[in-house]
């Protein structure tokens, strides 16, 4: 039982030093909504969702620019070149 009390007593129990504690300015005040107002608010989110969806077009909706034809068509052109040669030639 000597070992415990050759413990430096610092080491178990460091001093405290906390500083200057500032107490708040003032309180936080929740502020409270009635269900009739939450259900008012839930009501125009949903209407703004709804008509943004219906006025937004859908990607199946949307034209195939013209440069992905001339792209399409170009390489087509390309590939089918050696063969197009080669009946001209007959």
């Amino acid at each position: 039982m000597t070992g415990s009390v050759s413990v430096n007593q610092n080491m178990k129990n460091p001093p405290l030093n906390v500083g200057v504690i500032n107490p708040p300015d003032k309180y936080y005040k929740p502020v409270l909504y009635s269900p009739v107002q939450a259900e008012r608010e839930l009501g125009a989110i949903n209407k703004d969702v709804y008509v943004s969806i219906q006025n937004s077009e859908s990607i199946t909706k949307k034209k195939t620019p013209k440069s992905v034809f001339v792209a399409l068509g170009l390489g087509t052109l390309a590939i089918c070149f050696p063969m197009l040669k080669k009946l001209i030639k007959r």
